[in-house]
């Protein structure tokens, strides 16, 4: 079969590779239909490999990805041969402090799928745990079901904020996490949604999907002019830069939270006293409550949530390099999500 596999540093091979093995207890087989290319996997090709151990190498990538069941393992009385689901990308123990507390996200001895788990979405088949398997709705396509795991973790994000019906809110970053997150912030009630970013086509984006856009020097300046004065009510970050950092912590109003989904590499310069004399909440956001999924869902399938609207391009596999991992990374290129098919032409 097909798989997507990570050498090493900007070495990205399509190459056959032999199938899964047996599937053990707990465990399903799964045939990847539709595969997300997140920020982390261009990190570990740019970059990296910076999650994955060496030892792991080759690996399979892909941790945002639909599929259906081909072959349940001993124990496994929940899902069937043919179900659709989405994949979540936590192999998790379910023994630790964090487990036990319903946080598997945070779990001691977390492995994630397509990065230190043998296999991942970028391929023909692949085996994983049946507790990361959630069931899709019948209104819900395999192309939505594969952007779950951002748009959970942008859900989660939206309620570390603290954003309540009515309020105001920035989101600074424009790339697919703060595209989710227009879409989230609108489903949770915001009254007001500003975002910046330098990209022409994001900004067109986020305009047609409701929020306020604009790029100008000063962003914290903007969002206090336009809530008289006040500042907005949270911030939530989604830029990974430190003036999108930046602007967050400025353009809220005292008492506010700033929430930050983006990973930032590499140092950044903050000024703690300044949140302390503004009684700011800097809250970080990791992951999500897999229990909140199924809800999640739902309101993709209610429409409420219309998390196909950041979908730019869907590629073949054998592409994901030259039409995927290369256009997101173009500094000027117009992608914000591109979908990658597991089994099938483009």
């Amino acid at each position: 079969m097909l798989a997507a596999r990570l050498h090493g540093n900007s070495d990205l091979r399509v190459e056959e590779v032999p199938e899964p093995g047996a599937v053990g207890p707990g465990q399903v087989r799964v045939l990847p239909q539709w595969c997300g290319i997140c920020g982390t996997d261009l990190h570990e090709y740019a970059h990296g490999p910076l999650y994955t151990p060496p030892e792991n190498l080759p690996q399979v990538i892909g941790h945002e990805f639909s599929a259906v069941i081909a072959e349940t393992g001993p124990g496994v009385t929940t899902l069937r041969s043919g179900d659709r689901v989405a994949v979540l990308p936590h192999v998790f123990c379910g023994t630790c402090y964090y487990c036990l507390r319903g946080r598997q996200g945070l779990c001691s001895n977390l492995r994630l799928t397509g990065v230190t788990w043998p296999w991942g979405g970028l391929a023909g088949q692949a085996v994983v745990p049946a507790s990361q398997v959630v069931a899709l709705p019948d209104g819900v396509s395999f192309e939505q079901g594969a952007v779950l795991e951002p748009l959970a973790t942008v859900v989660h994000g939206v309620g570390r904020s603290g954003l309540r019906p009515g309020d105001s809110v920035l989101i600074t970053g424009g790339g697919p996490i703060g595209q989710l997150t227009v879409l989230a912030a609108a489903a949770a009630g915001a009254g007001m949604i500003f975002l910046s970013e330098p990209q022409a086509a994001r900004r067109q984006m986020a305009e047609r999907n409701g929020a306020a856009v604009f790029d100008p020097p000063d962003v914290a300046g903007e969002v206090v002019e336009r809530t008289g004065g006040l500042g907005a009510d949270c911030a939530i970050e989604c830029s990974g830069s430190q003036a999108g950092l930046d602007a967050c912590v400025a353009a809220v109003r005292r008492a506010a939270t700033v929430a930050v989904i983006a990973i930032h590499l590499g140092d950044r310069s903050v000024q703690p006293e300044g949140w302390v004399w503004r009684d700011l909440t800097v809250a970080g956001v990791w992951s999500f409550k897999i229990w909140d999924t199924p809800r999640i869902l739902a309101q993709v399938a209610a429409g409420t949530l219309p998390v196909e609207r950041v979908v730019t391009s869907r590629i073949a596999m054998r592409d994901v390099v030259r039409q995927g991992i290369e256009r997101l990374a173009d500094p000027g290129g117009d992608q914000v999500k591109i979908l990658v098919s597991a089994d099938q032409e483009v």
